[in-house]
């Protein structure tokens, strides 16, 4: 509780400390130099932006026509873990048959065995994973 309150402090100081800093700034005569450096900025900001949105336009393209150059590849099932473990799994048709899939993982550590159950319901995962 106090270290919330001391986090609210501390933001509520910055705050007023930025607030006093514009305050300065804002004090300030604007010369050639202010309006050159704000004209780059503002030159820059508009660059970023225009190419943002064309990069999100263009992406939204690709993903309405479904137009990429490459097809993707669908990566090959693994048959080992990143530890050497061996998965143990039935076949595609048992799996696509069955309602319930149980999957369990074995973890030993520091000669400790915990073993890890998990019912996942068929109708329950995305259409792809079946």
């Amino acid at each position: 509780m106090t270290r919330t309150i001391l986090h609210i402090l501390l933001g509520a100081l910055l705050w007023i400390v930025f607030g006093y800093y514009w305050y300065l700034v804002m004090q300030q005569p604007v010369t050639e130099h202010t309006k050159r450096a704000l004209i780059a900025v503002a030159t820059i900001v508009s660059v970023i932006t225009l190419f943002d949105a064309g990069w999100i336009l263009h992406n939204i393209r690709i993903a309405r026509f479904g137009k990429r150059r490459t097809r993707q590849t669908a990566a090959e099932a693994p048959a080992m873990d990143f530890l050497g473990r061996s998965f143990i799994a039935q076949s595609d048709e048992a799996v696509r048959a069955a309602s319930y899939i149980e999957v369990h993982v074995v973890d030993i550590s520091d000669d400790h065995q915990s073993v890890k159950h998990k019912l996942l319901r068929i109708s329950e995962l995305e259409p792809e994973a079946r």
